[in-house]
């Protein structure tokens, strides 16, 4: 709003016959019009004396003219060419629009043009308010209102802005808020749009904490709240011959025979009803708390009952708020801090569970003050009871900027949480594409051996593992030196078997093996290396006794391929 050129300057209450006023003069202009309402637009100074205008939307030329002028909504709009001003009556959503004005000079020429967007909203009618007391003393209050287009929400509590202290949830733009347990005063609710604003306001009390207590069975422990309001259950109902009496240590509360009862020594602030047997007691204070004794005679006389009950009076818990701090290492340390409530209780949750040992540094889950390890991260909620109330508060809680490190450098095993923003250890190196190199050897067309080989630079998604490149080179160079051995030793093992073929029951024909040496480099990284090694696999055929001539070495050729 703040933005917008040439701004409505806003007159609220249409209803009362304030004309809405904007000033057109600027390139732009955001203008706002009440549906039904009249709108005052400042299209210019003044029509100067030879100058021609021509003011139009869209779709038509609304107002035209040079001296005299043409308005083709005359009928509820007219214009004064002194002053530059439009002025329009009963305005209806086809008003709306963009607009463009033009202004040429004695001789024809275009001097000035600009524009100006006009909205029409139909303003708010009325307000209404609607509270109500929650379990807790919590006061959830509603805004509605009729009519209006785009309605915006705001609140204030005794002249002022509501602020988070009095807020359970919503903010001062919301169209419902929850007020916590011990806000009270004037309350206002307002909502406006661009042409109009309308508010209801309401006085509100903190909310009376009700509780039920069943005190039928002999030493009930029964709680009230503080100013609230509790309901005992003495007994089923009053037998219409018994007597009863309800006493605490220093006098009797309450006597009666039958439906009557002839003592109520609290009947200002409570009230009994013999047919069910319950007593109510409201506006409650420290002197209501102690030990009560119920005593029932039969119609003789005779005690056929009795019962006792501990009324214990509690301030109840009226607000929560949480405090966090992250500590040097990464830890974080959180405070639960409440206002009112006697012998509060403490809980938390986190992401929705309860928190565990795992994730507490120290601390426990009902603890007031607990110090998170690091790590940990999500919604925390602290709730504070007691037997009168419940409140919560919750906080959105990440690491502290911290990250976990874990790796081999210079001989030294490193693991810790460091500051990500600080941290020079354990840098993540470079990746360089991997290579595969491969070396065939064949011996003849019908016996067929390769030896295969895998050499793998692995690295895994953290610094754990770094490659050597002389040490790889020096594997490479021992393979290619067992290669050229095993070569040798396969030509000189074929010749022998061809002279004892005649000798041997079975000829024996190897048949292949292949070995592949693949070199994948990863990323240049002060660690060491680790090497994955697939060995080669020679197989070897019984074949029926043939007659084998000998003639010459059958040792045709090497080959040998490198790919990388």
């Amino acid at each position: 709003m703040a933005t917008v050129v040439g701004l409505l300057v806003m007159l609220l209450g249409v209803s009362h016959g304030v004309k809405p006023y904007c000033d057109g003069r600027q390139d732009g202009a955001q203008c706002y019009g009440a549906l039904g309402g009249t709108v005052v637009l400042q299209l210019m100074d003044g029509a100067a004396e030879n100058s021609t205008y021509i003011w139009s939307n869209r779709t038509q030329t609304i107002l035209a003219g040079k001296g005299v002028f043409r308005n083709v909504i005359g009928n509820r709009s007219s214009f004064t060419p002194s002053n530059g001003t439009i002025i329009i009556n009963n305005l209806n959503r086809l008003d709306g629009g963009y607009y463009t004005l033009q202004i040429f000079d004695s001789n024809g020429a275009k001097s000035e043009q600009r524009s100006l967007q006009l909205t029409i909203q139909a303003p708010v009618s009325s307000v209404r308010l609607v509270s109500k007391c929650l379990s807790q003393g919590e006061m959830r209050v509603s805004c509605s209102s009729e009519g209006g287009d785009s309605p915006q929400y705001s609140w204030t509590l005794g002249g002022r802005k509501l602020n988070g202290a009095e807020l359970l949830s919503g903010n001062d733009e919301s169209k419902i808020i929850t007020l916590k347990q011990d806000v009270s005063g004037q309350v206002v609710c307002s909502v406006s749009n661009h042409v109009s604003r309308v508010s209801a306001e309401k006085m509100i009390s903190t909310c009376v904490v009700e509780t039920y207590c069943d005190g039928r069975q002999d030493g009930a422990q029964c709680y009230g709240a503080l100013g609230g309001t509790v309901v005992l259950q003495l007994m089923d109902g009053a037998a219409e011959n018994s007597t009863y009496l309800w006493s605490s240590r220093t006098q009797t509360i309450l006597a009666g025979r039958g439906n009557k009862f002839r003592i109520n020594v609290i009947g200002n602030r409570s009230s009994f009803t013999p047919s069910n047997g319950a007593i109510i007691i409201n506006n409650l204070n420290r002197l209501d708390g102690g030990n009560y004794t119920l005593q029932i005679f039969d119609s003789n006389g005779v005690k056929s009952e009795q019962r006792s009950l501990q009324l214990t009076i509690q301030a109840p818990v009226s607000s929560v708020w949480l405090v966090s701090k992250c500590l040097s290492q990464g830890e974080m340390r959180v405070s639960c801090s409440s206002e009112g409530g006697d012998s509060p209780q403490y809980s938390w949750t986190l992401g929705g569970r309860k928190l565990n040992g795992a994730e507490l540094l120290s601390g426990n889950n009902e603890s007031k003050n607990i110090t998170l390890k690091q790590g940990v991260s999500g919604t925390l909620v602290c709730s504070v009871n007691n037997h009168v109330s419940r409140v919560f508060a919750e906080k959105m809680i990440s690491t502290c900027g911290f990250i976990f490190i874990e790796c081999i450098s210079n001989g030294t095993y490193i693991s810790q949480w460091v500051l990500k923003a600080n941290n020079t250890l354990c840098i993540e190196p470079v990746t360089t594409e991997g290579k595969e190199t491969a070396i065939t050897v064949s011996i003849t067309p019908s016996t067929n051996i390769t030896f295969s080989s895998n050499v793998t630079h692995s690295i895994r998604a953290g610094p754990w593992y770094i490659n050597y490149l002389p040490a790889v080179g020096g594997v490479l160079a021992a393979l290619v030196i067992l290669l050229v051995v095993g070569v040798a030793f396969v030509c000189v093992h074929r010749k022998k078997l061809n002279n004892k073929s005649k000798e041997e029951g079975d000829e024996q024909e190897l048949t292949y093996a292949d070995v592949k040496i693949m070199q994948r480099e990863g990323r240049q990284m002060p660690q060491m290396a680790e090497m994955g090694v697939e060995y080669g696999q020679v197989k070897f055929s019984e074949r029926p006794r043939r007659t084998v001539v000998p003639a010459r070495d059958e040792c045709v050729y090497a080959k040998v391929r490198r790919d990388r």
